[in-house]
């Protein structure tokens, strides 16, 4: 087995936590980790690993770099990873770099170098004896007409299946699959799924239920104001059961909250994804659900049955507790690291 060197090397410190735990661990197999990410160690050192590694390719062929959202841009032996969006929100100037690597996709457009990070060093935890139904993340509605509209016509519909406006079919109708804005739009139905599933699930379950997020406090008043703080959402999240409705920019079910939620040693239940029986495998039925009834549902069955509630997070533990994972992901970014 080959030794490979993956540098992190991105300027921004605030990125550094939507990798989760992946910038801690020092070694997956063969592959050696350093995170020199952050202004003060961009400065001191990732600028002199990026000269030496692009200027000398040949020689320090066994390394790769990663940067993320443009600080920097890596043009040789690396990747240039987008958590921003999708590839509509790339700078044109950069658009046709083959290194550029995607983690979200939805039904607008394809993704080239699409790539998931994997839930690592998990936090092993049993579920809280006073277990929480817990939320944590902001909401934006739209001020488009245009989703007001759809929402106003469809909304019914879209609460028996969420998953209905990630099928082509359903934004057909409305003359928008080539729109330029679709996604934005997309962006804005999925905001109103996740508004309304949650306020509608407080009401329910009211003391159960933990929100966090200043944009609930007009609509939820034991809501908590948004605290984005890495230990603090773990905390949060540790023990109990966490609902998630996927990105708002595409549809697959790995991204940095999810992810988040299961290396904290939270129970995951995430509205159905397209990539959801892919990655979930046997258990992608007890984990995901696709609509307000189907998810009040499971949070019953959860509350009442320790034994299938045990049985959900020692299954969802098994499933990520598993290095050649994020081996597979990193094997991935090296072949793309090397495109010409």
């Amino acid at each position: 087995m080959n030794k490979k060197f993956f540098f992190f090397v991105f300027k921004h410190r605030h990125r550094v936590n939507i990798f989760n735990n992946l910038l801690r661990v020092k070694k997956i197999n063969g592959y050696k980790i350093f995170n020199i990410s952050g202004p003060l160690r961009y400065y001191f050192f990732s600028i002199f690993v990026i000269f030496f590694v692009e200027r000398y390719n040949n020689f320090f062929k066994n390394f790769c770099l990663i940067s993320c959202d443009s600080r920097p841009i890596i043009k040789k032996n690396g990747i240039n990873i987008w958590f921003g969006g999708t590839s509509h929100k790339i700078p044109e100037i950069h658009n046709n770099l083959k290194n550029n690597c995607h983690v979200f996709e939805n039904f607008v457009h394809k993704e080239k170098n699409l790539i998931k990070f994997y839930p690592t060093s998990l936090d092993y935890s049993k579920p809280n004896k006073k277990i929480k139904i817990v939320f944590v993340g902001d909401f934006k509605f739209s001020n488009h007409t245009i989703v007001n509209k759809i929402w106003k016509k469809e909304k019914n519909r879209i609460f028996n299946d969420y998953s209905i406006i990630d099928k082509k079919s359903f934004w057909n109708k409305y003359n928008l699959k080539k729109d330029v804005k679709t996604l934005i739009y997309y962006i804005g139905l999925r905001d109103l799924v996740r508004f309304h599933t949650i306020y509608k699930l407080h009401k329910k379950f009211k003391n159960e239920m933990l929100v966090v997020g200043t944009r609930w406090k007009p609509y939820i008043k034991s809501s908590l104001n948004s605290n984005y703080n890495f230990q603090y959402v773990k905390s949060v999240y540790k023990g109990n059961i966490c609902l998630d409705f996927g990105s708002k920019w595409g549809s697959n079910c790995l991204y940095p909250r999810a992810v988040n939620i299961v290396e904290s040693g939270g129970i995951l239940l995430q509205s159905k994804q397209s990539d959801t029986k892919k990655i979930f495998g046997k258990i992608d039925k007890d984990i995901s659900f696709n609509n307000y009834n189907e998810l009040v549902k499971k949070i019953d069955k959860l509350k009442k049955n320790e034994k299938i509630l045990n049985d959900l997070y020692s299954n969802q533990y098994k499933l990520f507790n598993n290095k050649n994972l994020n081996y597979r992901t990193l094997k991935k970014i090296f072949l793309i690291s090397k495109k010409k």
